[in-house]
């Protein structure tokens, strides 16, 4: 059964029945939802659940395939975007469209604050046309309106089960639809102060090499040199070569990761493993105003995560100084 709205229960089209869809069931499926806002970029599609080895358990099940997505506006089909009085609005006509609130059911904690459908409600949903059909033993003409699937004959008193083609016609399949969430997210990584740890990755590199460098000078100082000099100087050692390191990766920090030097990165494809992915610096809505190349190490499953070629990541660029950048395996929200 296709489920294309956030509801409790669902009805199947060809036999009428309904089904719950308790708020465990929801949980499940919601789980992780607002990772998919922040992680991936827009149009990037992920399926699930994914079962572990015992598969799933027991009771009913939901299966999605989400993505990173806004609702396309009613008028004109361009994408919308929140509006700061609630709903949606399009940039483009100024089109509004209402966001539903979040059913009572689904627990106080989820990061759901209401969602977009154009499904009814099933106490909502509108009678179809009735159809009219012959009688299989007197053959006078039957109204059929879907409601039931035995039409009593108002000639002869016979009960005439409809034929499937007839059923069909007035239950049809329902198919699955694009729907849309409105996600609460407490941490934003798309937003923000960068990440400062790419900057002090060479410090614990320069670390174990001079801590194993001054331990070795320690020990030949004080077993065969007999040298409390040069066992202090190996003591030191760590401690001169870290520091500056840290000071220089914090002070490349704040110069190049300021908000104003914040740009858009544009990935380069196809994937390549070294020396790593090529990105396209731009200043946001300009992608031909090219301001420098870089490099971003990261996988190709991220590398698809993030759009693929064109994806676009957070990226920083001092004004002039094209070699002074910083990249993230981040979607940018610049644009």
């Amino acid at each position: 059964m296709a489920v294309n709205t956030l509801t409790d229960r669902c009805r199947c089209s060809s036999c009428l029945m309904e089904s719950a869809l308790p708020p465990s069931v929801w949980d499940e499926a919601l789980r992780g939802v607002e990772k998919d806002v922040v992680q991936f970029a827009p149009g990037y599609l992920r399926h699930g659940p994914e079962w572990g080895e015992g598969g799933p358990p027991p009771g009913p099940h939901v299966e999605w395939l989400r993505g990173h997505d806004a609702p396309p506006c009613p008028r004109c089909q361009r994408p919308m975007r929140l509006a700061p009085q609630g709903g949606c609005v399009c940039a483009a006509c100024g089109a509004g469209r209402a966001i539903l609130p979040k059913p009572p059911w689904l627990p106080q904690d989820s990061p759901v604050l209401g969602f977009v459908s154009d499904e009814p409600a099933m106490a909502e949903e509108r009678p179809r046309e009735p159809v009219h059909v012959a009688c299989t033993q007197c053959g006078g003409p039957l109204v059929a309106d879907g409601s039931s699937r035995i039409v009593p004959c108002g000639y002869c008193r016979a009960r005439v089960a409809l034929p499937d083609a007839v059923w069909a016609a007035l239950h049809p399949p329902r198919v699955k639809r694009r729907w849309w969430l409105a996600i609460y997210v407490a941490d934003d990584p798309r937003r923000g102060p960068a990440d400062p740890s790419a900057f002090h990755a060479s410090v614990a590199l320069g670390c174990l090499l001079s801590v194993g460098l001054g331990f070795n000078i320690f020990i030949l100082a004080v077993t065969m040199l007999r040298n409390l000099t040069l066992a202090a100087s190996g003591v030191a050692i760590p401690l001169i070569v870290v520091i500056p390191m840290w000071l220089r990766g914090r002070w490349r920090y704040r110069r190049i990761c300021r908000p104003e030097n914040e740009v858009v990165g544009r990935l380069v494809g196809p994937w390549r493993v070294q020396p790593g992915t090529r990105v396209r610096l731009t200043k946001p809505h300009q992608p031909d105003l090219v301001l420098a190349y870089t490099v971003l190490q990261t996988s190709a499953e991220r590398f698809a995560e993030l759009g693929g070629d064109g994806g676009m990541v957070r990226a920083w660029l001092m004004p002039g100084r094209a070699k002074q950048s910083h990249v993230e395996p981040t979607p940018s929200a610049l644009e």
